[in-house]
């Protein structure tokens, strides 16, 4: 993709050279440019340089069709239109709205529609000068600003911000004054052209000389028009000198509105691309590889000797790991998964053999590129679907069976909601962060202990439980920390001291693992005992986590209720 920007600076910066500058009067790299950028990925409707002006706006195709050259020659506007309030004395006092593009010098300019507004506000700290863009082309286009880009963003169809709009300041450099340069995607702007049933006139004036010799345009000021299919301006040369062009070029959406409804109403015959996975074909009793495409599958209803679209495909745990690795971008649930603007795998599980299990009828929804990421990790099965995943998919039963984890987060919700003083949710991602280990990686186990103590343990308030137990009269150590002063008010409950510690066992078993495999507080012989320990009493990390988050929902249910009595 060319850099329209770069280019742009290009082209405004006078050569030093004699002989370079004489050919730079001539605008040949100007028109170029405004030749060039129509075929680029990035359209400039807006550029403010020394030299250099650029301003697009839209106008009604039927305006330009064909264009009033010597009316839209006449244009005298910019960016710094905009909505304002008009009086009048006479005939009488009266008030109205005066829109953006009112008297631009052009009738078929002052049709059009402006779509970048220069604003200027002395109460902005730092730049008082910014730029707006049309509200409506926003909406329509389903984009959004982000300061930290300084574009304006979606999301592209594998979930990745992409920018749309860029708005991109120049620093003054090299004898040349700063300024603003604003793109636009054209393919998104050919689709609002389209959807409105407009065109782009880009007017333009390169003015050229050198600021430290121009003293003014001579007497003799003969001015050439020239027209190249949708592209006129008028011209003025002095050789050596000075040197302008100033003009307005038309610019056609290159989609139509029946494109558009065709993105909308796909038809059912439109060719996409599926993979086939190792599944349980459990319909005729064999594992064999299955395509998920539509047509290869059958449902109950249906019969045929096809296999079942609730045929179970398994992969290795690591297909996770992606998933959990971008928070951001990914929301791993129970037993769903969604790429934010993207796709939703609505069901998946995890067998007693570790494997992670979907159905070909829902890897059929996905982009065919994370159909690809999923087969790179297809596997034969090792056993049969999870005993939640039958119950709740083939027995159609509800009833939901304890899951440690899942219980722990519902009373995490609770106490957040709740506003219990003792404890604060310190962050609102945090609960959406903790998953079971899946895989038998311990840097995956060491990240789930370090986000499970961030969940639970990094909530309690310190300053309040001190308050507490000195308030019951306990004297708690200065030195204390949250789970000790925990201790300290359940002694002043009436706890015997070695209840007291036994309750918050789990948690400060938690804390500890979390210290020691992710800060570095033991050395490599502790962490790997801690590791082999771990395997050798539960068999894989996930069963250990899973042991110690049940655990852990024990002991924050059981600090809940004896802390009602301290609130």
């Amino acid at each position: 993709m060319t850099d329209v920007v770069s280019t742009l600076e290009h082209i405004a910066r006078p050569p030093s050279e004699k002989a370079s500058f004489d050919a730079w009067l001539e605008m040949a790299d100007a028109l170029a440019f405004l030749k060039g950028n129509v075929q680029d990925d990035e359209f400039v409707v807006y550029a403010t340089m020394q030299h250099t002006y650029i301003h697009a706006v839209l106008v009604p195709v039927s305006a330009v069709d064909p264009p009033n050259i010597e009316d839209l020659l006449s244009w005298n506007c910019g960016a710094d239109s905009g909505w304002g309030v008009v009086f009048a004395s006479l005939p009488q006092p009266s008030v109205s709205i005066s829109p953006p593009l009112n008297g631009t010098g052009s009738s078929t300019l002052d049709k059009g529609e402006q779509l970048v507004f220069a604003r200027r506000f002395e109460g902005r700290l730092g730049e008082e000068h910014y730029h707006e863009i049309l509200q409506k082309f926003l909406h329509i286009s389903e984009i959004h600003f982000l300061p930290e880009r300084s574009a304006y963003c979606r999301f592209n169809k594998h979930g990745d911000i992409e920018d749309v709009i860029r708005v991109i300041e120049i620093s003054a450099k090299g004898g040349l004054f700063g300024g603003t340069v604003i793109t636009f995607r054209r393919d998104v702007l050919d689709r609002y052209l389209a959807l409105t049933d407009s065109a782009i006139a880009r007017t333009f004036d390169f003015t050229r000389f050198q600021l430290s010799h121009f003293g003014g345009w001579r007497n003799s000021h003969e001015v050439q028009l020239t027209k190249e299919g949708d592209l006129f301006y008028r011209t003025h040369v002095e050789p050596g000198h000075a040197s302008y062009m100033r003009g307005c070029q038309i610019v056609s959406s290159s989609m139509s509105k029946e494109s558009i409804a065709r993105d909308f109403w796909r038809p059912s015959s439109e060719k996409r691309e599926y993979e086939s996975f190792i599944a349980h074909d459990w319909k005729n009793n064999v594992v064999k590889e299955i395509s998920c495409a539509p047509g290869k599958t059958a449902n109950y209803f249906t019969e045929s000797g096809l296999p079942f679209e609730l045929s179970p495909a398994f992969f290795r745990p690591e297909v996770l790991s992606k998933y959990k690795a971008d928070s951001e971008k990914y929301r791993l649930e129970e037993n769903s998964i969604s790429c934010r603007g993207a796709w939703h795998l609505q069901n998946y599980d995890i067998n007693e053999a570790g494997q992670v299990h979907t159905y070909l009828v829902y890897l059929r929804n996905l982009p065919y590129e994370e159909q690809l990421y999923w087969k790179s990790y297809n596997e034969t099965p090792k056993g049969t679907i999870s005993k939640r995943a039958y119950l709740r998919d083939f027995e159609g039963s509800w009833e939901p069976l304890y899951d440690p984890l899942e219980s722990l987060k519902d009373s995490v919700r609770t106490l957040h909601t709740e506003k219990v003083p003792w404890w604060t949710l310190r962050s609102a991602e945090s609960i959406d962060r903790v998953h079971y280990p899946a895989t038998f990686s311990p840097d995956e186990w060491a990240t789930e202990l370090l986000q499970l103590d961030q969940m639970i343990v990094e909530g309690f308030e310190s300053k309040w439980l001190r308050s507490k137990a000195s308030m019951l009269g306990r004297n708690p150590d200065p030195k204390f920390a949250s789970l000790t002063l925990v201790e300290e008010c359940f002694i002043a409950l009436g706890f015997a001291e070695d209840e007291a510690k036994r309750i918050v066992t789990s948690l400060r078993r938690t804390h500890d693992l979390r210290t020691k495999l992710k800060g570095h507080a033991s050395g490599k012989e502790s962490v790997a005992k801690i590791k082999q320990e771990a395997l050798a009493e539960y068999g894989t990390y996930r069963a250990h986590f899973r042991v110690l988050c049940g655990e852990c929902d024990k002991s924050i249910r059981a600090i809940a209720t004896e802390f009602k009595k301290l609130t």
